[in-house]
């Protein structure tokens, strides 16, 4: 029988097969570090982890004040690079880097399928 961080380990590596993700992650909203994919080299999953999901309830808290609804996705966009936190439930978040040869509406589509089988699990 899979363990949970087996099973989304899973999850990641089908996200990844879309193309163009150069790091991925399932990170609890706490910063900790529940699954990766490939982080690449010289990227520490703790840190990527609590960096990330401070940035997203930097903003979750901004978008809370202006238009007091909840948060999806945000993006943050590079010259060449997009990252992208996606809510997968209550306490998760999937981060992934896409570099140029990602395609954005590809991947978002398939981080929301993602995100819903990370909030089947986790609940």
């Amino acid at each position: 029988m899979e363990t949970i961080t087996e099973y989304l380990g899973k999850i990641l590596g089908d996200l990844e097969s879309v193309g163009g993700i150069e790091l991925s992650a399932i990170v609890s909203k706490q910063g900790l570090l529940m699954a990766s994919g490939n982080l690449g080299t010289g990227t520490t999953g703790e840190a990527f982890a609590a960096l990330t999901a401070t940035l997203y309830m930097s903003a979750q808290s901004t978008i809370l004040r202006l238009s007091n609804e909840k948060t999806k996705s945000i993006i943050v966009e590079t010259q060449d690079k997009h990252l992208i936190t996606y809510a997968a439930g209550h306490d998760a978040l999937i981060v992934v880097l896409v570099g140029e040869e990602g395609f954005i509406g590809l991947i978002l589509n398939e981080l929301k399928k993602a995100a819903e089988k990370v909030q089947k699990i986790l609940s």
